[in-house]
C-alpha cells in the first residue's frame, strides 16, 4: 500500500489543563431491511443483488432494530437469536436474506448482508464516516456506481493531498481492467497499468474539486482509514475516528506494532497536538482581550 507521508515530527503533546473524557465506539448492533418501494429485491441473495445491480446502500435500506450484544456474542449468534425469536422492539418485516447487520465495536464498525446460509461483509453501507472515507482498504464487496459486480480496494496513493484507491473486480479479477476511485468511492478512471500512467488524470481531478476540510486533510483522512499501514495493524489497534463520531482516547506515544511505529497513532497524536496548540492560541488572545 503506498504512501507518500513521511519525516512527521513528534513531540510531546504536554500537560492538559483539564483532562478530556475517555470516549469509546459503543457496543451495539442494528438491523436495516429493503424499503417498501424496493419490495421487488426482498429476500433475494447477496449475488443476485449483485448481479441485478441492486444498489446495498443505506439510501435503499430503513432502521428495524438496534440491539446490545453480549460479550461472547459474534454477528452469526446474533443472527441466530433474530432468526429464533423476534424482538418486541423489532419494527418491519421478519428478519432474513436482504437484510444488513451493522456491527458497531470498539475496534470499529462492520457491514454484513444476510444471506441464504452465511453473512457476507461488505463495505461502503453508510455515508462517509467521521474522517470523510467511505472505502477502507481490504474490505471487500464495494459496489461503484456505473460499474457492474463487487470490487476490492487493494492499493492506494495520494495525489497532492488527496487519497484515492485502486479496486480490483472480485468477479471477473484480471478480465477487467481495474479502476481508481476517490475515498468517497467515487470513480476516477480505469487504471489498466495502476497508479502510474493516471497520475496526472487525478491531479485534473484533483483541481475540479473545490470542496475542502479545513480541519483534516485529505491525506490525513487516508491515513485514517486507508492505509498499508492500518490493514497491518488490523485487529490490534482500534481505529479512532468512526462513522457515529466517537473519538478514543488518545495515547501519549505512538505503539509499536509489528515492528513498525502506529500511524494512527502518530497520526492523532499530530492531531492532538494541533488541537492544544489552537486552544493555546485562544486563551492568550482571551488573555490579551482581558488585559
Amino acid at each position: 500500500m503506498s504512501s507518500s507521508s513521511r519525516g512527521w515530527s513528534w513531540s510531546g503533546i504536554g500537560r492538559r489543563s483539564r483532562k478530556r473524557r475517555k470516549r469509546k465506539m459503543i457496543n451495539q448492533y442494528r438491523v436495516f431491511q429493503i424499503k417498501e418501494v424496493h419490495h421487488q429485491h426482498w429476500a433475494k441473495s447477496y449475488v443476485q443483488q449483485v448481479e441485478d445491480g441492486f444498489l446495498i446502500h443505506h439510501q435503499n435500506y430503513q432502521s428495524a432494530y438496534k440491539g446490545k450484544p453480549a460479550p461472547s456474542d459474534t454477528p452469526m449468534t446474533a443472527r441466530k437469536r433474530l432468526e429464533e425469536k423476534r424482538p418486541n422492539t423489532f419494527i418491519g418485516r421478519a428478519f432474513g436474506v436482504g437484510d444488513v447487520i451493522v456491527w458497531d465495536e470498539e475496534k470499529g464498525r462492520k457491514f454484513f448482508y444476510v444471506d441464504k446460509e452465511e453473512l457476507v461483509e461488505f463495505g461502503g453501507f453508510m455515508d462517509a464516516d467521521a474522517a470523510g472515507n467511505t472505502v477502507v482498504y481490504m474490505v471487500p464487496n464495494y459496489q461503484i456506481d456505473g460499474k457492474t459486480g463487487t470490487w476490492l480496494p487493494y492499493d492506494s496513493e495520494v495525489v497532492e493531498d488527496v487519497c484515492f484507491f485502486m479496486m480490483r473486480n472480485e468477479q471477473r479479477k484480471d478480465a477487467v481492467s481495474p479502476i481508481v476511485v476517490d475515498s468517497k468511492g467515487v470513480f476516477v478512471t480505469d487504471a489498466p497499468n495502476g497508479f502510474e500512467n493516471v497520475r496526472s488524470i487525478l491531479t485534473e481531478y484533483v483541481h475540479r474539486d473545490k470542496k475542502k476540510q479545513p480541519n483534516m486533510t485529505e491525506h490525513e483522512k487516508c491515513l485514517t482509514n486507508g492505509t498499508y499501514e492500518r490493514a497491518r495493524e488490523s485487529g490490534t489497534e482500534q481505529n479512532y475516528d468512526m462513522i457515529d463520531g466517537c473519538v478514543n482516547n488518545v495515547p501519549k506515544k505512538p505503539r509499536r506494532i509489528g515492528g513498525r511505529w502506529s500511524v494512527l497513532d502518530r497520526l492523532h497524536i499530530k492531531q492532538a497536538e494541533r488541537k492544544q496548540k489552537e486552544q493555546t492560541q485562544q486563551q492568550q488572545q482571551e488573555r490579551s482581550r482581558k488585559g
